[in-house]
């Protein structure tokens, strides 16, 4: 029994330290300098809003918050999506296979528009299940082909549109670890993110090559946390922390409000959520 008791003991301790450890290494250190910070000021003029990517999480929130400021929602949605919550907001909807280009861009142009925003990306329910979650662990995500996720090809897709139907402002939102980002993103995170980053990447720049005004937005982990004011856009490509889908959606709306944002880069940043354990408190 001692045995037992010494061995429980210990194991105890070893799942504690990689508890520890493993939060520790997927949080953020660096503080971003004062100076780096934006100053947002976004204008209240209504918009009319194309959005790809309307019915992820972080879209569903971005359609209220810009319906909220009184702008008009036109969201690309694929045949298969379940539309429910968006519909709740009074938006307009066009069906389009983002991985088809004319699909894509027929959308686009379906009707007079001001700017796009795109928040395209692979989501969880994508990705192909993995039968083993301790290897998923060690080996993150498993792989997919990157010429069915959303992550470049479908970005790109939806810049072409927006450049061939004559809108010239265009909201992309990304990921930290993407472009000058890399060295950003925590140790513990980088092997679940090595195939979805580079692809971020490459959306980043055929965006800053398309000769559109331009605004690119990286977040980190995001949780489902309300909204809080703490939360801002730095320049800082070194910047990392956890941030909620509402902060996020309310800094997205004001960079869609605001000129001065064309032509920037910015990392999303909650300096009160920099650590891991932070995407699952309720504050």
């Amino acid at each position: 029994m001692r045995v037992l008791w010494r061995l429980t003991k210990w194991l105890v301790a070893l799942l504690v330290i990689f508890v520890v450890g493993y939060t520790l290494a997927m949080s953020g250190y660096h503080s971003p300098p004062t100076a780096s910070i934006a100053a947002l000021t976004p204008d209240a003029t209504p918009r009319t809003v194309f959005v790809a990517g309307a019915t992820g999480k972080t879209g569903v929130e971005l359609v209220r918050v810009l319906r909220e400021r009184g702008d008009r929602v036109v969201a690309m949605v694929r045949a298969t999506s379940n539309t429910a919550a968006i519909d709740a907001f009074g938006i307009e909807k066009v069906v389009a296979d983002a991985l088809d280009a004319d699909e894509v861009k027929a959308a686009v142009g379906a009707q007079p528009v001001d700017l796009v925003i795109s928040l395209l990306g692979t989501s969880s329910s994508d990705l192909p299940e993995r039968t083993n979650p301790i290897m998923g662990m060690i080996e993150g995500p498993p792989s997919m082909d990157p010429n069915t996720r959303p992550d470049f090809i479908g970005n790109r897709n939806v810049i072409d549109a927006a450049r061939a139907n004559g809108i010239a402002r265009f909201v992309l939102v990304t990921v930290i670890g993407a472009g000058d980002s890399a060295e950003a993103i925590p140790l513990a995170a980088r092997k679940g993110h090595s195939a979805v980053v580079p692809l971020k990447s490459q959306a980043e720049e055929h965006l800053r090559s398309s000769g559109l005004q331009y605004t690119i937005i990286r977040p980190g982990g995001l949780g489902k946390q309300a909204a809080r004011t703490t939360a801002v856009l730095t320049k800082d490509p070194l910047a990392f922390s956890f941030l909620s889908r509402a902060d996020l959606a309310r800094l997205t709306a004001d960079v869609a409000h605001d000129a001065a944002t064309v032509g920037k880069t910015y990392t999303a940043y909650d300096p009160d959520r920099r650590m891991l354990w932070k995407l699952f408190t309720a504050e």
